[in-house]
């Protein structure tokens, strides 16, 4: 009985590793990424010297094409602001997913990724507060 176990047990984990390979090259086929952290601020009316006035956020960010037609895919930065977003090299329009409100208000960015490169996008929201 124990060699009818060990059989199917050492198929299974040679399944497992070659499967684990497999999704590994293709997750490593796009060797760029952009990286960064969205804000929101300000979130005080008046600002003072040396005082921080702006604060991590969780947003959705939509990526386009280049030329604003296509999109691409959208993600949503972790609850402390920060993303991780792996893509082919080329150039790309990062735009805020709008909500109904006004606020918070953020400008599409520009962004060129390179070949095996990861560059930083810190994306900035607008609270509307003065």
């Amino acid at each position: 009985m124990k060699k009818v176990i060990f059989i199917p047990l050492i198929l299974l984990l040679i399944t497992t590793f070659i499967l684990s390979g497999c999704m590994l090259k293709a997750e490593n086929e796009i060797n760029s990424r952009i990286y960064g952290i969205i804000t929101l601020g300000p979130i005080n009316p008046v600002e003072k010297e040396g005082e921080i006035n702006y604060k991590p956020y969780q947003a959705t960010i939509i990526i386009k094409t280049e030329d604003s037609l296509a999109e691409i895919e959208r993600f949503t930065s972790n609850s402390d602001g920060t993303f991780k977003v792996y893509l082919k090299p080329g150039k790309y329009i990062l735009e805020p997913l709008k909500s109904n409100e006004p606020f918070p208000f953020g400008k599409p960015i520009e962004v060129e990724v390179k070949p095996n490169q990861f560059t930083e996008v810190n994306i900035s929201l607008d609270t509307g507060i003065r």
